[in-house]
């Protein structure tokens, strides 16, 4: 019987893009290290938004919220694990989970960015989350979304983009 109220019961996260949003308790996600540069927001919520686009909002912070994409759209070359063993989210070697990408939105849509680098991972099973960064240079954290006209093949086949700056940030 409690399984069943836990599973009806509903929280209502103040947002400010959003207002009040009442949500079912049971799919709040903790990330308990919060996100970088952001370590005392713990709590999210996911909000669907256009494909395939959705929102981390903060549950402790009305003002922060995530543009997020599945990790899995970008395909077999994205081939990240979660850490197996945390402390934090305790991932087993069999859990199922997801992996959410933050995107940057740039006032052109074109010079939309993923940050590859610093995926989330969220256990399914407890829906605990941990950020982790990858070393590598095969992952950007201005992975383009979009290529331009010519350039499908580099921008949306290969993971091997580097960092580079892109026109928004020249000053």
């Amino acid at each position: 019987m409690s399984d069943e109220k836990e599973s009806q019961a509903t929280m209502v996260v103040a947002s400010s893009r959003f207002g009040d949003l009442t949500v079912p308790v049971n799919t709040l996600i903790e990330i308990p290290n919060g996100l970088i540069g952001f370590p005392k927001s713990t709590r999210f919520i996911m909000i669907d938004h256009k494909p395939p686009f959705s929102w981390l909002h903060s549950v402790d912070d009305p003002n922060l919220a995530f543009v997020v994409v599945d990790g899995f759209e970008f395909g077999a070359s994205y081939d990240v694990k979660p850490p197996q063993g945390d402390k934090d989210c305790d991932f087993q070697e069999k859990d199922e989970y997801a992996i959410l990408v933050v995107v940057t939105v740039r006032p052109d849509p074109r010079m939309t960015t993923a940050n590859l680098k610093a995926p989330l991972f969220v256990n399914l099973k407890n829906r605990k989350g941990v950020q982790v960064i990858f070393d590598s240079p095969r992952f950007s954290t201005r992975y383009p979304l979009w290529a331009e006209e010519g350039e499908e093949g580099e921008a949306q086949g290969d993971l091997a983009a580097t960092d580079k700056p892109d026109k928004a940030d020249k000053k």
